[in-house]
């Protein structure tokens, strides 16, 4: 066999990633708020690019419809074609019809009223609220310093987030003037020596803490904690440099915390919260600090016959004790969360047209599909730049290119907000048809639907539905939802019927929320259910998944004993 040379002349197409492209495709994923801020950084950096204005709209100002980018049906992803004048075509007659057309934002002037929102104050985090009570207090400059260490480790409900012996391991300095601060004493709050030692010591057992407790009455020191510290320290390998005496400093620092509001704040863990929470109420020792000191485990598993034996006490006193554990708050920084309800505008809206239908109507049955185009800025090229740019009247060839790259971009930019819009659009009115029942009737008629399905239907790829889902809401008259929520798997239950899961996991709610708070239905009773009354075949531990999936805890802890 011999080796030749040989020249040879292929003709063959494909699709490459320019950075135009790549922002096409990012473009399609951003949810509304995403891209208005997009739009505005792009006002910022590109010169050539405006706002255009009702009186420019009117006299039919240039806009991204004059050239075109059209989707292309095989791959789903914008590619500039110039050889097929019919993708033009569709597309100016897409614009034509005011379809994805991204009206101007109003700009208000200085001497607008303010919005609602913009006339809100912002609320006093947990963080705040507590550095406010620690300037208050009559300590010393490097306890207030400690104090803003602790509470700056605090989580958003309220727990220290990492152990004291972290917290001086991370500070050095820190931990030096303590030392210098406790051979000083010139320190104001005092330090329990014992409790020094028992901090630094990981060979004491839980039963000794526990005692501890009893005799001197105060919170214990728990051995979780401990273990943390041992797990974290040999995790770095380092040797124990922290000293006792340092540490009890912090730690007084702490308890001291620990009595602002809300009371329960610095915790460890829910233990020590409750027992903080508690004895502020003057029950320490009592029969309620006991159960929480000693058998919370149990609390948590509801035995309250077990507790009262371990307790030695009458069980209508360990049934209050537990009205009363049942009304502390194990999240202490709960009202202090900066969590606010997002409001969701939606990006499309189905509504219900009950007009006659007419030739040429793009309506499903009897719901139309319209873009919420509002709040959109609408940009156009400045015609300023854009006659430079054309008629090469510039003082060099690098400020021609400059102006012709930029109006280029500015060009592409319009063009893929329109082809964004468009995209939103035809996927919306292809799930129209698709769930067209669930529309009519509900979560009950929602049907098995993937991504193939749609991606079938508008002539695109999955991964165009799946970015163009991500992140926009619809507006039906069942409520707003997520694109992607119409988007379930389903159960085969025999002859060809599926069942969707979402339908399934409603079901499911629905009847947990009806059962009797006494006797809580298990997940195999819930399964029977399903079964009896709805004929839907699901298992145990199907039952399981989607109860969690929903955050609805099992039958043991759901039940209530009063």
């Amino acid at each position: 066999m011999s080796l030749n040379l040989k020249l040879q002349m292929r003709l063959s197409q494909q699709l490459i990633m320019t950075p135009q492209l790549q922002q096409a495709i990012k473009l399609l994923q951003l949810s509304r708020n995403e891209l208005e801020e997009l739009i505005q950084q792009a006002l910022v950096e590109n010169p050539v690019l405006d706002e255009t204005t009702e009186e420019e709209e009117s006299g039919g100002v240039e806009t991204a419809a004059d050239t075109a980018v059209e989707l292309a049906p095989d791959d789903g992803d914008l590619i500039h074609n110039e050889s097929h004048p019919e993708n033009d075509q569709d597309w100016q007659e897409y614009i034509q019809s005011g379809s994805g057309i991204i009206p101007e934002r109003h700009v208000g002037g200085d001497h607008d009223e303010l919005s609602l929102e913009a006339t809100l104050a912002s609320a006093a985090t947990l963080q705040q609220h507590l550095l406010w009570q620690l300037e208050m207090s009559n300590l010393t400059p490097l306890e207030r310093e400690i104090g803003q260490q602790l509470i700056g480790n605090f989580d958003d409900d309220g727990y220290l987030s990492m152990s004291i012996r972290e917290l001086l391991q991370a500070n050095p300095g820190l931990h030096s003037r303590i030392d210098k601060a406790r051979g000083k004493r010139s320190l104001s709050l005092p330090v329990d020596e014992t409790l020094a030692e028992q901090l630094m010591d990981g060979r004491h057992q839980a039963a000794q803490l526990v005692e501890r407790g009893k005799k001197k009455k105060a919170p214990p020191v728990f051995e979780e904690d401990l273990e943390h510290d041992q797990a974290a320290h040999k995790s770095r390998g380092a040797p124990l440099n922290v000293k006792p005496r340092v540490a009890a400093v912090v730690e007084a620092v702490l308890r001291h915390i620990q009595a602002y509001d809300p009371i329960g704040v610095g915790a460890r863990d829910l233990r020590e919260c409750l027992l903080i929470q508690l004895a502020a109420m003057g029950l320490e020792g009592k029969l309620p600090y006991n159960i929480v000191r000693d058998d919370l485990k149990l609390l948590e598993k509801k035995d309250l016959r077990r507790i009262a034996r371990r307790q030695k006490s009458p069980l209508d006193d360990v049934i209050e004790a537990y009205k009363l554990l049942m009304s502390l708050e194990p999240k202490p920084g709960r009202p202090f969360t900066s969590e606010r309800p997002q409001h969701i505008i939606p990006d499309v809206y189905i509504y219900k047209s009950p007009a006659e239908r007419e030739e040429g109507d793009d309506r499903v049955g009897q719901y139309r599909v319209a873009l919420n185009n509002g709040g959109i800025p609408r940009l156009k090229i400045n015609d300023y730049y854009r006659q430079l740019g054309e008629s090469g009247k510039v003082d060099s060839s690098l400020t021609q290119e400059y102006l012709q790259e930029k109006i280029k971009a500015g060009n592409w930019l319009m063009k893929s907000i329109e082809q964004r819009q468009k995209t939103i659009f035809r996927v919306t009115k292809s799930i129209l048809k698709h769930q067209y029942e669930f529309f009519e009737q509900g979560i009950n008629f929602l049907r098995p639907l993937v991504l193939k399905d749609v991606a079938e239907d508008i002539d695109v790829h999955e991964s165009t539905v799946s970015r163009i889902t991500t992140n926009k809401y619809v507006h039906t008259p069942q409520g707003i939802f997520e694109l992607k929520y119409f988007f379930t798997s389903g159960i085969d239950q025999g002859h060809g019927e599926v069942i969707s899961s979402k339908k399934i996991k409603d079901m499911i709610q629905r009847i947990i929320g009806g059962e009797d708070a006494r006797e809580p239905l298990t997940d195999i009773q819930i399964a029977e259910i399903l079964s009896k009354q709805s004929k839907i075949k699901v298992a145990r531990r199907t039952v399981a998944k989607y109860r969690e999936a929903l955050n609805l805890l099992p039958s043991n802890k759901r039940k209530q004993l009063f």
